[in-house]
């Protein structure tokens, strides 16, 4: 399903930067790229591009490195997010053994999350934001320049084009507010978000048609806990949790509801 030609994009800004093309989207990717990362989070969204990366260097036999960059967020009231992380981590080392993996953890404060602060630091951009954002990205920045990375790539996608409730404001447009475009230069680093433009049915699309649906099966979107469902979690916590263990979704959050609704479009 992967076209391999390499097509140059000739961009003032862009270096004239190599890509590939996937379906209808182009994933910039250099063959004499040494280092690339993605953020993977243990959902679907950056599963999917860690395989795809992953398939790329596979296929055309090269020598890249990939590295994982997770972020440990709520560790007291979802902990199990740690280990959906290193689940699909694991999944993408083993089917493709040919390729060097690398694996960051960074750890980001529950006291500092937008959720708790709101948009209060002020960031580079000119903007404020919460502090998972700003932590996240410093974090990239720090490893990219020192494991000599080329690349990063993050898995954003947009809001479903129907009423979901509690949608997250800034993926509600095709251009969000976070990405003003699907590519950019910083620190010399190129950053890439090849599914800006793409709402969860495609991604769960590409999940049915690459035939990897037990890939799929260990992704985990849900992000309620027994703070905003209670009736499910119990008391289900840091404390209580026991690595891997079988972890109930709440089906009311955005992120369940957006799964469901995707899973639906593909009929599954």
């Amino acid at each position: 399903f992967i076209n391999l030609s390499k097509i140059a994009i000739s961009k003032s800004n862009m270096n004239n930067l190599n890509y590939i093309e996937y379906k209808d989207i182009l994933i910039p990717f250099d063959y004499d790229w040494k280092n690339i990362s993605v953020s993977v989070s243990g959902g679907a969204d950056s599963a999917l591009l860690a395989y795809l990366l992953s398939k790329i260097i596979k296929e055309e036999r090269l020598k890249t490195n990939i590295h994982f960059i997770t972020n440990i967020r709520m560790w007291e009231s979802r902990p199990w997010q740690r280990y959906d992380s290193l689940n699909v981590y694991n999944y993408i080392r083993e089917t493709f053994p040919s390729i060097t993996y690398f694996r960051h953890e960074n750890y980001i404060p529950p006291e500092l999350e937008t959720s708790k602060i709101g948009k209060i630091i002020p960031h580079f951009t000119g903007e404020r934001k919460g502090g998972d954002p700003i932590c996240t990205f410093s974090y990239v920045n720090y490893i990219c320049n020192r494991e000599n990375i080329n690349s990063w790539y993050a898995a954003l996608t947009r809001n479903p084009e129907i009423n979901l409730s509690n949608a997250p404001d800034d993926r509600n447009s095709k251009e969000t507010d976070n990405v003003k475009n699907p590519v950019e230069i910083f620190n010399n680093i190129v950053i890439s978000h090849p599914f800006c433009n793409k709402a969860k049915d495609w991604i769960i699309k590409q999940y049915k048609e690459l035939d990897i649906l037990d890939l799929l099966s260990i992704t985990r979107s849900c992000e309620g806990d027994k703070n905003s469902a209670p009736e499910i979690f119990e008391s289900l916590d840091f404390y209580s949790y026991t690595p891997y263990q079988n972890v109930p979704t709440c089906g009311k959050c955005f992120w369940c509801q957006e799964r469901n609704w995707a899973l639906s479009q593909n009929n599954l």
